[in-house]
């Protein structure tokens, strides 16, 4: 890339980040588009990532009023915050499970129920991977007592809404399921298998399911939730079914920019590792619905990504693929460029309903296309 594109580029991120945070004030009308926390990066093959970042890892109080000036929860958004990347984990625990495709150790097409209790042994890994298994979308399981095992088996358990294979829906429990799924086949948790496997061979040494206390302080603060009892959520997983469990498939991975652009990388081929097969990655960044399965939307489905990304309602990319999270949060990937991008934000804070970033969102798209 030459110097005037990458400056090009770095004031594009910037009319993309700034506009975002500076629009998360009180006077934004509910649903309004804006973060107080963002940073934005793009990276291209040889030449160094870009990256934007601005505003403040918290800025309001838990009835959504600005919090005072000098409150010890303000800090500035540096281009290493960690962000709670919400289900752009899933796009870590489908990659965790193509190194295991690859290796021999998970048949994507063997019933689940041979590794995991289940009273349904028509649901296959593939089905689990691209949303087609029939499982639940979410399960208040904060709200159940029980250990974290006994929380597991009522996921396994839980009554199907469609027969697998039959209907896209997406589920967060069909991920859960799918990380218990890769420990009995691997024998270890999988945060480890993710560190061992996937997040330290490309590169992002800084993304784990448990910041550290330090680390965790500086986070950008996510959500207050009143009804888990947690007051303001900052680094520890906003997501409540995550939350009740720990270490899950669904979400739960923190990260800074730099790591997802690594985790980026991995999906197009130009990390250091994991090496993918083309034949695995194929199954990555291809549609891998059965005919006749619908997403409700634009986009298809690989295993774990989301194939197509939308640059204006109705106007789709086909050749991106990526995923968002809940928490404001997306990994963007071109396999035909090997380009990558992220959008790391916390449009939840204060709470779920205040703040969308759509229209961000599809911008970095079309930047990353462009």
């Amino acid at each position: 890339m030459t110097p005037d594109r990458a400056r090009h580029e770095l004031h594009s991120l910037a009319d993309l980040v700034g506009p975002l945070t500076g629009a998360a004030d009180a006077a934004t009308p509910p649903g309004g588009e804006a973060a107080c926390a963002a940073v934005a990066a793009i990276d291209r093959p040889g030449a160094e990532p870009v990256i934007a970042h601005g505003g403040v890892t918290a800025a309001f109080a838990a009835d959504g009023a600005p919090l005072p000036a000098g409150s010890p929860e303000i800090t500035e958004v540096r281009p290493d915050t960690l962000f709670d990347l919400a289900s752009v984990t899933k796009v870590v625990t489908a990659l965790v499970a193509a190194t295991m495709i690859q290796d021999g150790l998970l048949d994507p097409e063997a019933p689940v129920a041979e590794q995991v209790d289940s009273p349904h042994p028509e649901i296959s890994a593939r089905h689990l991977l691209t949303h087609s298994s029939g499982l639940p979308p979410v399960m208040p399981l904060w709200q159940l007592d029980g250990t974290r095992e006994e929380r597991l088996a009522a996921i396994a358990r839980s009554a199907l809404d469609a027969p697998p294979g039959t209907a896209h829906s997406y589920s967060c429990i069909g991920f859960i399921l799918l990380g218990t799924l890769l420990e009995q086949l691997a024998g270890a948790p999988l945060p480890e298998l993710a560190r061992d496997r996937v997040l330290a061979p490309c590169g992002a040494r800084g993304a784990g399911w448990w910041p550290s206390p330090a680390a965790a302080a500086s986070a950008a603060a996510t959500e207050h939730q009143e009804w888990t009892g947690r007051g303001l959520v900052r680094g520890t997983v906003h997501d409540e079914t995550a939350w009740a469990l720990g270490g899950v498939g669904n979400a739960g991975v923190f990260a800074t920019a730099e790591d997802v652009l690594a985790i980026g990388r991995a999906l197009v081929g130009r990390a250091p590792a994991p090496v993918l097969t083309a034949p695995v990655r194929t199954l990555l960044i291809t549609d891998q619905l059965p005919a006749g399965a619908e997403t409700g939307a634009p986009w298809r489905q690989g295993f774990g990504l989301r194939i197509g990304q939308e640059t204006a309602p109705g106007r789709l990319l086909p050749r991106l693929v990526g995923h968002p999270g809940f928490t404001g949060t997306s990994l963007l990937a071109d396999p035909d460029t090997g380009a990558v991008a992220t959008l790391l934000s916390n449009r939840v804070h204060p709470h779920r309903s205040r703040f969308t970033i759509d229209r961000s969102r599809r911008e970095l798209a079309r930047l990353l296309a462009a």
